[in-house]
This record gives structure tokens, sequence and C-alpha cells, in this order.
């Protein structure tokens, strides 16, 4: 018993003193470092311009109004244009613009009554109509600062039969840019 025990012991102190050495084990190794700059993100920024107009564009009509105070009845067709500015800086970099169909509130009937369309141009940056949604446009800016003009209208239809005293919020008109992923 006491041969066990003793070379338990000398079993212990050979694994303790294997285990203090191995700290101490090295390979030999080396490390440099490059010139390699930053690597930094672009921007993309879209803001409203202070030169927003509603106007009747009824039958041909070309008269400026204010919403809150037109009447609209079945054949109406107003529309509002205003230019926004896009800040976009980055390569590769195009984005998704149209307008937020929650950014139009008010009376459900009324609402589902109107049609809604946004048309979108510029000199300043390619804009293309989206093949999968009409009001949406992708814009590829040719600077960091562009601008576009956007014609959003609504429209009651002369066949409409629902929406009568209703009430539509248009004061929030909000228009968004999303950045379209690389390559599509």
């Amino acid at each position: 018993m006491h041969k066990i025990v003793t070379g338990a012991i000398a079993g212990a102190a050979g694994v303790a003193l294997l285990l203090g050495g191995a700290g101490t084990f090295a390979l030999w190794n080396a490390n440099a470092s490059t010139a390699a700059s930053t690597v930094s993100s672009g921007s993309l920024t879209l803001s409203a311009n202070n030169d927003g107009v509603w106007t009747d564009i009824t039958n041909g009509r070309s008269t400026t109004i204010n919403p809150a105070s037109a009447l609209m009845v079945p054949g109406n067709t107003y529309q509002f244009t205003q230019t926004l500015t896009i800040g976009a800086t980055g390569q590769d970099l195009k984005a998704n613009l149209t307008y937020a169909n929650q950014s139009i509130t008010g009376d459900s009937a009324l609402l589902a009554a109107t049609t809604k369309t946004l048309a979108v141009t510029s000199s300043s940056a390619s804009v293309v109509q989206s093949t999968t949604n009409a009001n949406t446009f992708v814009v590829s800016p040719s600077s960091a600062t562009s601008t576009v003009k956007v014609v959003f209208t609504i429209a009651l239809p002369s066949s409409a039969t629902t929406g009568q005293g209703g009430t539509l919020n248009v004061g929030a008109l909000a228009f968004t840019l999303t950045q379209t992923a690389i390559g599509s």
C-alpha cells in the first residue's frame, strides 16, 4: 500500500512539474504592420424643400388649392409637387424613393375610393420607375447632392360611390428613401 501511495505522490508531482513548464514552451513567430488606410461608410439622406404646392388639375385646370379647404367630389384630381434633396455618398449607392402610404390618414371609405400615384424626375440623378411597384422609383444620385421633383396625385374617380362626407389628412404626406441591395 505504501508503494501505491508513494507512486501516486510521485506521479502527481511529475504532472505538476509538466504543467508548470507548459507556459514556457514557445515557437518562433513574427508580425508586421501594413500601410493600409481606413474604410469609411457613405451616407444617404432625404430632405424636403419648402416649395410644395397643391394644384387642382381636374379637366385640365391648374389652380393652386389648399387641400384643407378644398372639397373633393367624384371626378376631382389634385396634385402635390415638391422638390426633395437627396444626399448620397458611397460607391454603388442606389435607393428606392416612394411616398409613405401610411402618412395619408382619414376616413377609410374615402381613402379606399381614391387613387394615388407618384411621378419622380431629376436632372441631377438617374431615376427609373420600379418594375414591381408603379409608385416606387430607383434613384442613382450622380453626385453627393441631387435634387428630385416628386409629383403626387390623388384622384377620386367619377365612378366613386363611397367616401361621401369623409376627410383625408394629406398634411403629413411623407416620402421615403431606402437603399437597395448592390446588384439589384
